[in-house]
């Protein structure tokens, strides 16, 4: 059982539903009609070409992720390198990526790591990243200890011991549970929003990763 030790006192109740099962998924606030209202500021007009040729895409394993109307910026978070150093989202510009939200306590989160392990060995490159970030506010071994046990190789272990994103997040309506996967282009803008565990490495999402790459594309 999750307790207010194991998680931020902000959102304990919240971690202890998930933990449980009770991971919502897109269709509320921050689904189809949440990604609509997130608004189209300027700084993200070329998104909206990608977030079009990845709409038709988002279907079957992925049909979850809710596509942007008029896509806007993510914000520019700041979490732990796998060196314990600060890091800035916008460190990754110039890449596609696919921002992971994560905690030990979540067993549909530790389902997908390997499928999203698999999917940054065949998609990672300059141009993409799988960025999973950890956001266990105690105890930062288990995160560690969960990727030796379920051997993961290619992801990078990214950790945010506040849990800050996730609580703004929430707080914006995007999260409703714990995993949460924004796709994010190049610019920081966000093409996608999943709530909910997906089959990362099947057909449809790595379908849905090449024709985000694709429309990025020069």
């Amino acid at each position: 059982m999750i307790t207010p030790s194991a998680v931020s006192r902000r959102f304990a109740s919240f971690a202890l539903a998930t933990a449980m099962g009770a991971v919502l998924y897109a269709g509320g606030p921050s689904g189809k009609e949440g990604a609509a209202r997130a608004g189209d500021g300027p700084a993200c007009s070329a998104a909206a070409k990608i977030a079009a040729a990845v709409d038709p895409l988002a279907k079957g394993d992925v049909a979850a992720m809710s596509i942007a109307k008029k896509p806007a910026s993510v914000g520019d978070f700041t979490f732990n390198d796998p060196a314990g150093q600060p890091v800035k989202l916008s460190a990754f510009r110039g890449k596609t990526v696919l921002l992971n939200l994560w905690a030990t306590w979540c067993v549909p989160c530790r389902g997908e790591m390997p499928e999203l392990d698999k999917l940054q060995a065949e998609f990672g490159s300059d141009k993409f990243e799988v960025v999973a970030v950890n956001i266990d506010t105690t105890r930062p071994e288990r995160p560690k200890a969960l990727f030796q046990e379920l051997g993961l190789k290619s992801l990078k272990l990214y950790a945010d011991p506040k849990a800050d994103i996730f609580y703004e997040m929430k707080q914006s309506g995007k999260a409703l549970g714990l995993p949460l996967t924004l796709l994010i282009d190049p610019e920081g803008c966000q093409i996608g929003l999943l709530n909910g565990p997906a089959a990362w490495h099947s057909a449809d999402a790595r379908a849905l990763i090449a024709g985000a790459l694709a429309a990025t594309a020069p």
